[in-house]
This record gives C-alpha cells, structure tokens and sequence, in this order.
C-alpha cells in the first residue's frame, strides 16, 4: 500500500508541476523581438501612412483623418509624440519590415490587399465596422436590384468596386448631397442630406491597422486602446462624413 500511496504522491507533484509550468506559460505577456512598444513609450511613435480620405489624409506635409486622431490619443497615452511617414503600402510595409515604421494606417481593411493577410505585418481586430447603402433622392422610386443602374459615389474606390460587383455603374461626382441621382453612402449621410435608403446594402467593411509582423505585444496593447476606442472612432467617423 505504502508503494502505491507514493506513486500516486509522485505523479501528483509531475501533475502539479506540469499544471504550474502551463498556467506561468500562459501569463506571459507577448513579447516583441525589437522591443516596440518599450522604444514607442514617453519616447516617439512613427506612423506610416497611406493617403486614404477620410481615414487618412497627407496635405502640405500635415497628417489629418479619423486614424491619425485616434493615434495620436493613443500617442498621448503612452506619453509619446507622433511623426507621419507618407508612402504606398508596399513602401510602408518594407519600411515596417526595416523597423522604420512602428503603425501603418490608410483606412485598411479585413480585404486589403498586402495587410489582410497578416504575412508581411501584423493586423489589429476589426475596431470599426461600416456599410454603404444605396439613397435615392426625394420622390424618386427605390428599388432592391442595382444592375445596369448608375449610382453616385465620392471617387472610384472600394465602394465603386463593390457596386460593380453587383451589376451597377459607379459615377464619381464632387458632392454626394447634392447628386440628383442615387448614391452610396452611409445611413446617416442618407438622412441628413434627404435621400431614401433603398433595399441595396454593400458588403460591410472591417477596419484595421497593421504593425511590424512580430511585434506581439506591441499589436496587443493597440488593440487594447482601438477596442476602447470603438465609440470615438464611430464620432469621428461621422463628424468626418457629416
């Protein structure tokens, strides 16, 4: 009996052992190999930035735009100052890979090509989702299947490609408000210039931002303050498209 009593104890202290060694391993904090988020703090953060109204904008050589305010809070809460790096994606993400840059931002999103697939930088959770959706103008008939119709937006971009995938002709105007033709834009853009929504809703847009790939914890903690942040980015949003 006193041989079994001590195989059991034995075996209990390896569970024991071995249940410690898992828990400590999972407390661990994630790491960064070239210690960004160490270097960004009460120090200088640098964001590459790729031209993208609303969510980014470079004029005179002066950042502007929904994610270059919510950097430079987050910029604040670190205690650090913000410098901007204009550029292309591609540059932007061989100046991340070169430790150039420490945030990538220019309105990315989940299908963004070069950052949504996470192999050449390392991409936040979605912090703010967004659709369009397709407005008539007062007294002007809805209707429920774009294809063959022509429908106003802001600049062939995204949405002219979504709209375009759904059978319609895009038509870039200068100002949406005052189109006498149907738009894409968002609900509250819809009500507050007099449009009737229709039954046509684009496919919703996950926005993100992108990192040095590997800098783990660095990722963690501007996921931490975007996930805090979601309100403030949906205001700024609006204030941006109003």
């Amino acid at each position: 009996m006193h041989g079994y009593a001590f195989a059991g104890w034995r075996y209990l202290c390896l569970f024991l052992v071995a249940l410690s060694a898992l828990v400590s391993a999972g407390c661990v904090f994630p790491q960064d190999p070239r210690g960004t988020l160490e270097g960004v703090q009460n120090a200088t953060m640098r964001v590459g930035i790729v031209d993208n109204d609303p969510w980014t904008r470079m004029e005179d050589g002066r950042a502007s735009g929904i994610e270059v305010e919510l950097l430079k809070d987050f910029a604040r809460e670190l205690g650090a100052d913000t410098t901007f790096v204009p550029g292309t994606t591609p540059e932007l993400l061989e100046a991340a890979k070169e430790a150039e840059v420490d945030v990538l931002v220019g309105g990315f999103t989940s299908t963004s090509p070069g950052v949504s697939e996470g192999k050449e930088a390392g991409v936040t959770g979605t912090y703010l989702t967004t659709r369009f959706v397709v407005g008539v103008p007062p007294d002007t008939a809805a209707f429920d299947d774009p294809s063959g119709r022509k429908i106003a937006v802001e600049r062939i971009d995204t949405t002219a490609a979504m709209l375009k995938e759904e059978g319609a002709v895009p038509v870039p105007v200068e100002d949406l408000s005052a189109a006498e033709m149907p738009i894409a834009a968002y609900e509250w853009q819809l009500k507050a210039w007099g449009f009737e929504p229709t039954g046509v809703e684009l496919p919703e847009e996950e926005h993100v931002m992108a990192v040095p790939l590997g800098e783990n914890g660095w990722l963690v903690e501007l996921e931490r303050f975007l996930h805090a942040h979601r309100e403030e980015a949906r205001e700024l949003l609006r204030e941006e498209t109003s």
